[in-house]
């Protein structure tokens, strides 16, 4: 039995809370749970995408005392957490909210569910960029190095979950997802380039130099609901990579996407790194694969091609 098939088996009748479902990582695990037999519940400030789905909604924000009696009374045995705001502009003038979308959050959704005997795992996303400017690859034991206000949000999660799984055993484990790409994917850096190079627009950029490391969205599903499942002591308390263990410069990323599309013309070096912008990001996933069984199965260069072919048939559908 391959790892989704076993994952989808261990969740055939489960109650699973899916918090933060409004976003795009919701989008493409929500199929995956629906398709495993769960028995899902949303938790969502933005509900447009979630209208119409089999699922008990619960429309709010954690904070608000409804919406966790809601969570309670829904008694998830699974808690998948992908609350919060991603703002990645470096501003100081976003702490109150990232603290809020953040660390606030989970607080709030701990005050719902830890108190439950049939909690039997929760599982948070945290982020690539809590490990900032650490020499790569980035491995989940490294002191965190937060760079923006976000990151500081996330890694102030991870802690306050650390604490809980070990001094109140609270069946809790943290997954950092590396740069999320996909089908249907709309915000974000590749969807862009999909747009200028079928365009054969021209675009402004840096130069490029800085590396990341792009994990495909189906492959992260599967990495959180590998998560969801594995045996307590494997995974409680523990922080985990899910990336795909691959440095890539962001220039490969345009040209790649360009070449695939082709067409765009980028104007290299004529926009400036953000300040405090990591230069080199790459996972060590070798924490995911010995305790999750869990490894990425899909390259850059094959989501970048089904991407592209996507966004062409898309295109060609509405003209």
């Amino acid at each position: 039995m391959d790892r989704s098939s076993s994952s989808s088996s261990a969740l055939a009748g489960r109650r699973v809370l899916v918090a933060g479902a409004g976003g795009y990582i919701a989008s493409r695990l929500l199929p995956r749970l629906f398709e495993a037999g769960a028995k899902v519940a949303a938790q969502a400030s933005y509900t447009e995408p979630l209208q119409g789905l089999d699922l008990e909604l619960i429309a709010g924000p954690v904070s608000d005392a409804q919406v966790q009696e809601a969570i309670r009374a829904f008694d998830p045995e699974i808690v998948l957490d992908l609350m919060g705001k991603t703002d990645q502009s470096h501003s100081r003038d976003n702490d109150d909210a990232m603290a809020a979308s953040h660390f606030a959050a989970v607080r709030d959704l701990g005050r719902a569910v830890i108190d439950s005997p049939a909690l039997t795992r929760w599982v948070h996303c945290g982020t690539n960029e809590e490990y900032g400017n650490n020499p790569v690859p980035f491995c989940e034991d490294m002191r965190e190095e937060p760079v923006s206000a976000y990151s500081v949000g996330k890694v102030a999660a991870t802690h306050h979950l650390q604490m809980l799984a070990t001094y109140e055993g609270v069946p809790v484990c943290t997954v950092r997802p590396f740069v999320v790409f996909g089908p249907q994917q709309t915000r974000g850096l590749i969807p862009f380039l999909i747009r200028m190079g079928l365009g054969d627009q021209a675009f402004d950029t840096t130069d490029g130099k800085q590396t990341r490391d792009f994990i495909w969205s189906e492959d992260l599903v599967q990495g959180i609901l590998a998560a969801a499942v594995a045996p307590a002591d494997a995974v409680n308390g523990q922080v985990i990579n899910l990336g795909a263990g691959v440095e890539t410069p962001v220039r490969t990323v345009v040209e790649t996407v360009c070449r695939l599309a082709g067409g765009g013309q980028p104007n290299f070096g004529a926009m400036s790194m953000r300040p405090g912008e990591s230069q080199r990001c790459v996972a060590d996933i070798s924490k995911a694969k010995s305790l999750l069984g869990w490894e990425p199965q899909v390259s850059l260069e094959q989501g970048l091609a089904q991407m592209v072919e996507e966004a062409r048939t898309a295109a060609g559908a509405s003209s």
